[in-house]
Parts: C-alpha cells; structure tokens; sequence
C-alpha cells in the first residue's frame, strides 16, 4: 500500500506541477551540508489544517517559485508535526537563484488510496528580492481551510466533483495568517538540520496575506511538463 502511495504521489507531482522544473527541497535527511554559492535558499516554516472537513487532513505536496519566467517546484517538505485534526507542519526550503522572484503557491493533496485523490492550491503571488550567498527566512505561514461563504475564492477546483468537495477542498477557502517568529523556528530548524547549526539565517519577511483575486491577480494555473 504504501508503494502504491508513492506512485500516486509522484503520478500526481508529475500531472499537476505545471511546465516547471521539479526538484527536492535542499534541506533534509539526506544531505549533510549547504551550498549557497550559486543559489540562496529560503525557508520557511508552514502549517496547514482543515476546519472544512476535519476528517481530511491535507499533505503539502509541493511549492512553487518563478524566476525569470521559469516555474520551479520543490517538493518532499520536511514534516515536523501531525496534529491528527488538528493539522500538519512542515519546514520548507527553495533554493533560488540571486535576483527577483515570485513565490507562486503551495499545493496540498488529500488522497485515500483508490478511493479520493483531492487537490487544493495556497496562493501567494508575492515577489521577493533573493540576495546572493545567503540563507533567508520568509516567514511563519499559518493555512486553515474554512467552510466557503458567498463568493469566497476556493481552497481547490470544483472538478473532480466527488472528490474535492468531500476533502472540502471545493466549498472550502483559505484563511492565511504570515508572522515572525523567527527565533524559535530557527532555533527548530537548526535543531533539526545540525549542518546548518553555524549558518546566519536572514530575515525577509512575505507581506500579510490576501487571495490574489482580491488583489485583483489572476491565480496560476500550472499543468503539464516536468523534468527531474
């Protein structure tokens, strides 16, 4: 079941990433050092939870930057905590070239094997200058699917129409809180991530969060072509 699982997910990655560039994010278990030389990486610490429909806890499937009108999506978060209803928490991590650049969205999958395959995509459409050499954190973002009122935008499409409405993903919306808090997540993710123990850590903060329809931004639609 559990290879299953991983087959579905990268399936998913693969039908859902968009034309983007797919790539682990650069902090985890798997490596046992930094190199910031030719790109600096940013991260950040991202909490998810779904008061929609509480039975359907969503994964954070990937995240998604545009540079130079390149999207990159970085995926495998590192999960710190599941909450059971009370949600998930992930550290992530971009590593992006020096210059400006947009940080796209977060996408969240809800799937039960065989049974219910549900997407929902976080909206940022915010633009960061990356400085050079540096590792950068952007914030501590806090993501609650709540039930959909009026014309609220959707926490996820309306098709599939079973699927996305039973994860709550359809007649849910996002409400999105960007804090500092940067002293203890830094001192978890060092923690964490021993390498980076001696590494100074820079602070830019994302902006306070509003959908980008209400901004008055159409959303990314992101579909098709991946490479490894």
């Amino acid at each position: 079941m559990k290879a299953l699982s991983r087959v579905v997910l990268m399936l998913t990655v693969v039908a859902f990433a968009g034309c983007a560039s797919v790539s682990k994010m650069p902090l985890n278990d798997k490596v046992a050092a930094i190199d910031t030389s030719e790109k600096s990486i940013l991260v950040a610490k991202l909490s998810i939870r779904n008061d929609n429909k509480p039975s359907h806890q969503p994964n954070l499937l990937a995240v998604f930057v545009n540079q130079n009108e390149k999207d990159y999506s970085f995926t495998k978060p590192t999960l710190i905590a599941d909450l059971d209803k009370g949600g998930k928490e992930y550290f992530i991590s971009m590593d992006v070239a020096p210059g400006k650049a947009t940080i796209k969205l977060a996408r969240f999958m809800r799937q039960v094997p065989l049974l219910l395959n549900a997407m929902a995509d976080l909206p940022f459409e915010y633009e960061i200058d990356v400085p050079a050499n540096e590792v950068v954190y952007v914030g501590n973002i806090t993501a609650t699917i709540k039930p959909r009122e009026g014309d609220a935008p959707r926490a996820g499409a309306v098709i599939p129409l079973i699927d996305q409405a039973v994860a709550g993903f359809s007649n849910g919306t996002f409400e999105v809180s960007i804090t500092d808090n940067y002293d203890a997540d830094m001192e978890a993710l060092k923690a964490k991530y021993p390498y980076i123990a001696s590494q100074a850590i820079a602070k830019n903060l994302l902006p306070a969060w509003t959908h980008p329809e209400q901004r008055g931004e159409a959303p990314t639609i992101l579909a098709e072509k991946t490479e490894e």
